[in-house]
């Protein structure tokens, strides 16, 4: 279970110190996979299925329903596809498992894939799951921040990965009289008035607080000028050149599984709770947070969308900060031509 889930945000504390630069080369590579055979796509099964591992960026949630959806409503069965996906955790980080070959696909945040391209790792990402990161500044519906001039005179609780960040930000919008203090793991320094601000996953701590009756505003990143993804879709370059049908074939059921969760949250929330995860998930608390996550994960063209254009503001702004070392290209980083086929000119494959 989750460490956090009694105020779930166990995921942002993780997610943080990689979007600002500050835990890229922190954290160990830890939990052994078991080895896919040379294809890195583990061979055939039994019944003729073509057997995919996919490394997930975290634990067993609702973030990640859609997987699970694809798989309870035989999406990837058509595809003749066997998926095994994998949990993450707090030592292990997904992009490696990736470029190591233990798994076909993965999805990883997209500050830490991005500082592993750039040396020299040979990932490509193919989608993301959020269009924008859940990262935020939660604050009460009843004194709410609404842009970055409302910091103005408030006592902020951040991380300490992401202080300097913010701390930027605030300079640069020439916003006097902030007060920044550190973040605690659940966001009561908001509800006791220690903080009119809380920096924390929307999909997490805000959701955990509407459930005890909290009105919350959320102000994401991008509301900050900031642009991002959350759990950008990744395999290697060797993977996309040679099992180009394979990926399509997993990226296509995937899309129908997120498309049905969006569809019916309540019912993905509650099975993530109860037969995905079985360490103590409340189907109530998942089926809130898909619920929730709609807005994050839907976008005009369809879900797991990634845009080459707004994935170069990305490597833009770390290089600015001295995230990243080199400038990158995002044609060089990004690949649709998955999406591309998956969708085949739609923008929705249940509809």
């Amino acid at each position: 279970m989750d460490p956090a889930r009694a105020f779930p945000g166990a995921p942002a504390r993780r997610d943080v110190l990689r979007l600002f630069g500050a835990g890229a080369g922190l954290m160990a590579a830890g939990g052994l996979l078991t080895a896919c055979s040379g294809s890195s796509s583990g061979g055939t099964s039994a019944d003729g299925l073509l057997k995919i591992n996919d490394q997930l960026g975290w634990l067993k949630l609702t973030q990640f329903g859609g997987f699970y959806a694809a798989e309870a409503k035989g999406y990837y069965r058509a595809e003749k596809i066997s998926t095994s996906f994998t949990a993450g955790g707090p030592n292990i980080l997904a992009w490696q498992q990736v470029a190591s070959g233990r798994s076909f696909t993965g999805d990883d945040d997209n500050t830490n894939v991005l500082v592993a391209i750039a040396k020299g790792q040979p990932l490509v990402i193919y989608g993301a799951i959020f269009q924008t990161s859940p990262f935020s500044i939660i604050s009460k519906a009843d004194d709410p921040i609404t842009s970055i001039q409302d910091f103005a005179g408030r006592t902020i609780a951040v991380t300490e990965a992401s202080r300097q960040q913010f701390e930027s930000l605030v300079k640069k919008a020439g916003v006097k009289n902030v007060r920044f203090i550190p973040a605690g793991t659940d966001p009561t320094q908001l509800t006791t008035g220690q903080a009119s601000g809380y920096s924390g996953y929307a999909t997490s701590q805000a959701v955990a607080l509407q459930r005890q009756g909290v009105d919350v505003h959320v102000l994401y990143l991008e509301d900050l000028g900031v642009p991002s993804y959350g759990n950008v879709l990744i395999t290697t370059r060797d993977h996309l050149e040679k099992q180009h049908d394979e990926l399509v074939r997993f990226l296509r059921a995937t899309i129908k599984g997120y498309e049905y969760m969006n569809a019916h949250p309540d019912e993905i929330g509650r099975l993530v709770a109860t037969k995905w995860n079985n360490n103590g998930l409340k189907p109530e608390e998942e089926a809130a947070t898909a619920r929730f996550q709609k807005g994050l994960i839907t976008s005009p063209k369809g879900v797991l969308q990634v845009d080459p254009a707004k994935m170069q503001k990305i490597i833009d702004q770390l290089v600015d900060v001295g995230t990243i070392g080199k400038k990158l290209k995002a044609e060089d980083v990004v690949d649709t031509s998955v999406l591309e086929a998956a969708y085949g000119g739609r923008t929705s494959l249940l509809a």
